[in-house]
């Protein structure tokens, strides 16, 4: 693939509403970086959070503490918290959401990449609409960081463009189509309003799709989501993801049956779940 074009958010931070606004709303927000491992892409995944446009606070948390863990967060001057159980990926992001001790909140992924209005995209948008989560669009990045493609990313848009469209809000039926044919939302293009959500919490039933699982209990009690529709945040897929961890141990596979069947009886919830998989 040819280098030419700009990596992904180079160009971007175009104002969306009052500086000063945004600011104040912001005080309520904060970034927590999920590290794990020995990523790395995580130095690029926290230098993109403090380029954004708006201040807001940046912490690190991880259950895996490691002189890579410690020393981006000493690079950074961000803070590191440290979860002192290790009980799985939906204990790892509820971990997560407490220590931010915010209202507003955005699970950062170690392997993906922010625009630099990101967060004033989000904010604005939750200042026009009320609702449990704001969510962006995403574009898939190479290692290097360019936008990249692939059949699953395509079909995500797809299912994002014929069921939601333009909207900047989506629930109830809208939302429900959205979410049945698959997950097109990724989790770390949310943030979250906790004081709207109250105890949510990720169920740790999932260890892949904790994420859908949650949009979908979300969804069912009524909740509206916000959205922010241009594409802030670059997301990767390699081997060194945990996804690709999941899908080689054949949870995914099991876990996207279940939520098919969710939304659909069978036996179509069985063979839209074979065609999703065969995207991967």
């Amino acid at each position: 693939m040819s280098k030419s074009r700009a990596k992904f958010g180079a160009g971007r931070a175009t104002p969306v509403a009052s500086a000063s606004d945004l600011a104040q709303i912001a005080r309520d927000h904060a970034f927590v970086a999920l590290a794990y491992g020995e990523s790395p892409f995580l130095a690029g995944c926290l230098a993109s959070l403090r380029s954004q446009t708006i201040a807001s606070r940046t912490i690190i948390a991880t259950s895996t503490p490691s002189d890579h863990v410690s020393r981006a967060a000493a690079d950074f001057g961000f803070a590191l918290v440290v979860n002192p159980t290790r009980a799985g990926i939906a204990a790892d992001w509820n971990f997560g959401l407490r220590a931010a001790k915010a209202r507003f909140v955005t699970l950062a992924h170690q392997d993906d990449l922010y625009a630099p209005d990101f967060l004033a995209e989000t904010l604005a948008s939750f200042r026009r609409c009320a609702g449990a989560i704001c969510f962006t669009g995403y574009e898939e990045v190479d290692d290097d960081g360019y936008p990249t493609s692939s059949k699953i990313s395509r079909a995500k848009h797809l299912i994002e463009a014929l069921t939601l469209g333009g909207a900047r809000k989506a629930k109830g039926l809208r939302l429900r189509a959205y979410l049945s044919f698959g997950n097109p939302l990724p989790c770390s293009s949310v943030t979250y309003d906790l004081q709207r959500l109250g105890g949510f919490e990720f169920s740790d039933d999932f260890a892949s799709n904790l994420d859908w699982d949650a949009w979908w209990r979300l969804m069912v009690a009524g909740e509206t989501f916000v959205r922010a529709p241009a594409r802030l945040v670059g997301r990767r897929h390699n081997a060194l993801t945990e996804t690709s961890r999941l899908l080689r141990d054949g949870v995914r596979r099991t876990e996207d049956l279940a939520m098919f069947r969710r939304a659909w009886p069978a036996p179509l919830s069985d063979i839209l779940a074979a065609a999703y998989r065969a995207g991967y």
